[in-house]
């Protein structure tokens, strides 16, 4: 096995093809905030479940697992909602101690929908330049 990939450059290269563009992220300590566009209305299960099929599998590859903040924007840069993956329910899963029910159902419990998508840009999400 090589070295663990890159979460964001595999994020960007990996879901590019599936309608979700990573615009822009950030670091901070064990934690990664990503900003990205779909063309997909709301906050989509189909790109959630897409964004976490590559985060177990970087996970599996030796990515050592982070709290990821998401923010999802539409083509306009209209902000659709926030959600999360913690990095325990990863590990978590790995170890078999919850199921991939389990995990589906944490992630989609972290869902914060805009009021009225697409709605005003968070205090974070300031719009790419």
């Amino acid at each position: 096995m090589g070295s663990p990939p890159d979460i964001v450059d595999r994020l960007e290269r990996h879901l590019m093809s599936l309608g979700v563009y990573v615009e822009r992220y950030a670091r901070a300590d064990d934690e990664i905030h990503i900003e990205y566009e779909t063309s997909a209305a709301g906050l989509s299960k189909g790109d959630i479940g897409n964004v976490c099929s590559e985060l177990r599998d970087a996970h599996r590859e030796g990515w050592t697992p982070r709290d990821c903040h998401f923010w999802a924007f539409d083509t306009d840069w209209g902000f659709h909602g926030e959600w999360v993956v913690e990095a325990g329910w990863l590990r978590a899963l790995d170890r078999g101690d919850i199921s991939e029910t389990d995990f589906s159902t944490l992630v989609l419990s972290a869902r914060e929908p805009a009021e009225e998508p697409p709605a005003d840009v968070p205090a974070f999400g300031d719009r790419p330049d």
